[in-house]
């Protein structure tokens, strides 16, 4: 797991050497393919991608460019957003680099929290979205069922 955790990290840094700055945020795809791959590693079957936890996301990712945490902007948790979600990561970018989907996922890897989300193999399905606010700052959401 160890070796693996290092090669992920070591290709992350060579991304962000070698990729430009301007380049904007990839697709949800992109961060679907790398937490199947980390979660192959640690030998884990693959989440599948499902649009009715995309759309979840979606609403998610909207709110939090009002407030960004796992409280809702009316209060609530997260958890009443849906009934279909069980597990939500957020990320919260402020310039394209940060939105990269490598870098999304190795912070998630880095928080305990977050990476008990992407490691629990119950969670069999995730909808991700990304969210581009009027200020210029990327919310990314991960919501897993």
């Amino acid at each position: 797991m160890k070796r693996a955790l290092v090669v992920l990290l070591t290709a992350v840094l060579i991304g962000i050497l070698f990729h430009p700055v301007t380049v904007k945020a990839a697709s949800e795809e992109e961060i679907l393919d790398l937490l199947n791959y980390a979660r192959s590693q640690a030998g884990l079957d693959e989440v599948s991608y499902d649009a009715s936890l995309a759309s979840v996301a979606q609403t998610r990712a909207q709110e939090c460019a009002t407030r960004f945490s796992h409280t809702r902007p009316n209060g609530q948790s997260w958890q009443t957003v849906s009934s279909i979600t069980n597990g939500e990561n957020l990320a919260h970018a402020v310039n394209c680099n940060q939105s990269q989907p490598e870098n999304v996922v190795l912070a998630w890897l880095l928080s305990p929290t977050h990476k008990a989300n992407v490691m629990r193999s119950s969670f069999t399905s995730v909808g991700i979205a990304y969210y581009y606010s009027d200020t210029g700052e990327t919310y990314i959401v991960a919501e897993f069922n």
